[in-house]
């Protein structure tokens, strides 16, 4: 009886960590990370950060692959949020002419910005009057007339220049990949302690 729970637990651990990471992995693919998502990913980030503790003292090998998996988790929602911005930017972008009202200086002696023109302000053909974030772009002179492209609905920053080109999924791609074979080495090792208990 106990060695059916150990294997029974074995089992669940090797398949439950890969398809837990799968699912919130889709839920960010997608966009669409609903509340059970996000409370599996928090569980998940606690649940990592307590066996990478165990595992520096136990097993420093698979200490690296849950460091990689971290990492590369951490990657995947970064880029992720980015394409999205971009993806949304090019189906529905809204690309204007607008004129420079003036520029946004910013001091920030602890990151060494000193003084630097960081934002414009923008006036919109139908009156807006936005703020862009260079993000370290050359700032166009007051008074010019420049590109920019806009989200009609607002939820992403306005941006200098033409609509963008559909975004390119392949470092996403390769970085879900490293996810998910990261996750399956773990939950291997995992399940093997299990089933030794």
């Amino acid at each position: 009886m106990a060695e059916a729970t150990r294997l029974g637990g074995a089992a669940v651990v090797l398949v439950g960590i890969p398809a837990a990471m799968y699912y919130v992995g889709w839920a960010m693919w997608e966009g669409s990370p609903g509340p059970w998502a996000a409370l599996l990913f928090i569980v998940i980030g606690a649940t990592h950060w307590v066996l990478f503790l165990f595992l520096v003292k136990e097993a420093a090998s698979f200490a690296l692959v849950l460091m990689v998996l971290n990492i590369s988790w951490i990657l995947l929602f970064i880029l992720r949020s980015g394409m999205s911005e971009d993806q949304r930017m090019h189906d529905q972008g809204v690309t204007e002419q607008a004129v420079v009202t003036g520029w946004i200086r910013t001091s920030d002696p602890m990151g060494g910005v000193y003084d630097q023109v960081t934002a414009i302000g923008l006036k919109l053909p139908g009156g807006g009057t936005p703020r862009l974030e260079l993000k370290g772009a050359h700032a166009p002179a007051i008074g010019t007339t420049v590109q920019v492209t806009r989200d009609p609905q607002g939820d992403v920053p306005i941006r200098l220049g033409p609509r963008p080109g559909a975004p390119d999924g392949l470092l996403a791609t390769i970085t879900l990949v490293v996810v998910l074979g990261a996750s399956l080495t773990l939950s291997a090792g995992a399940a093997a302690v299990v089933k030794d208990w």
